[in-house]
């Protein structure tokens, strides 16, 4: 608790929250508890799922992507023009 008197109090604030939350799991009755758990675990299988997507689109469509936008320069178009075309960052055109 020496640390406490240093931390800043939206930090604090963070602490108090996170400390809410952990109590209020632990008075749930052992149905809802199950519950929570479940929903707890359906939502990070979510989240790795929706990661997983994002890189297998990254990995099917990211080489289709930046082929279209190396013919996107070839043909004139400006940085920014094939930028708003294909949705890649302006760092991504500077390696075409």
């Amino acid at each position: 608790m020496s640390h406490w008197s240093r931390m800043p109090d939206a930090l604090k604030e963070q602490v108090f929250k996170r400390l809410e939350l952990l109590a209020s799991v632990a008075n749930l009755s052992e149905e809802d508890r199950i519950a929570y758990d479940k929903a707890v675990d359906r939502y990070y299988v979510n989240r790795i799922v929706e990661e997983d997507m994002r890189r297998e689109w990254e990995e099917k469509y990211k080489k289709d992507v930046l082929a279209i936008a190396y013919n996107l320069k070839k043909m004139g178009l400006s940085v920014e023009q094939v930028v708003q075309a294909t949705g890649l960052m302006a760092e991504e055109m500077e390696k075409i």
